[in-house]
């Protein structure tokens, strides 16, 4: 494959597969939202008899939420997998494709120069898009391996405490703390904070990244 264009149309369909199954892991999860006790009580024995109440009427609904995130915990690992995938196509791109770029100034003495090709694309928590790609499939690919290496430590080490909120930023996002022991890959919740849960959002951010 000598350019760009011709790998995307060749990962197309399998891309486009992984995300269809991306979101069929996804609508499990849904199947467990919506279902919210609200209330003008204040807190005390009138609020308990309303929830009480409340709880009785939606006990199917709670119940079928329940077992839907029950079964998606189940197979976290799975959408993990799948999502990791996606991000080794990209990463695999820009590793071929792409061209020598200036480090950020946040990241000197961090990447190497031969990985300044990943620092392109959009911010995302202060990370350009391309090193986010390069670290979330290095610790999904080596996810077993203990200490994550540099970059990819560093740029975790932002998404997981340059999210704004708050005024002080003086704790860890956990969804991005590779040091959360509940957390085996993080290509999920990775792929999920830059909106790749479909193949267009996909697809537009590689053609961005690598200028097609």
């Amino acid at each position: 494959m000598q350019t760009i264009d011709e790998y995307l149309k060749r990962t197309e369909s399998a891309v486009q597969r992984l995300f269809d199954g991306i979101d069929d892991y996804i609508s499990t999860l849904r199947t467990a939202v919506g279902v919210t006790f609200v209330t003008s009580e204040p807190y005390g024995p009138e609020q308990d008899a309303e929830y009480a109440a409340w709880k009785a009427e939606n006990a199917k609904r709670l119940q079928a939420a329940r077992e839907a995130e029950q079964k998606y915990l189940a197979e976290s690992f799975a959408l993990d997998t799948l999502c990791g995938s996606v991000l080794q196509v990209a990463a695999k791109a820009i590793e071929i494709y792409g061209q020598s770029k200036p480090i950020p100034q946040a990241f000197e003495g961090i990447v190497k120069p031969k990985l300044s090709k990943f620092c392109i694309g959009r911010n995302v928590r202060t990370v350009p898009l391309g090193l986010i790609i390069y670290a979330a499939r290095n610790q999904h690919t080596h996810f077993n391996d203990g200490k994550l290496k540099e970059p990819s430590a560093s740029v975790f080490k932002r998404l997981a405490t340059e999210h704004g909120y708050g005024d002080e930023q003086q704790f860890s996002d956990p969804a991005f703390d590779i040091a959360n022991p509940r957390l085996v890959s993080l290509a999920s919740n990775v792929t999920g904070l830059i909106e790749w849960r479909s193949y267009e959002s996909y697809i537009a951010d590689m053609r961005a990244l690598l200028q097609t």
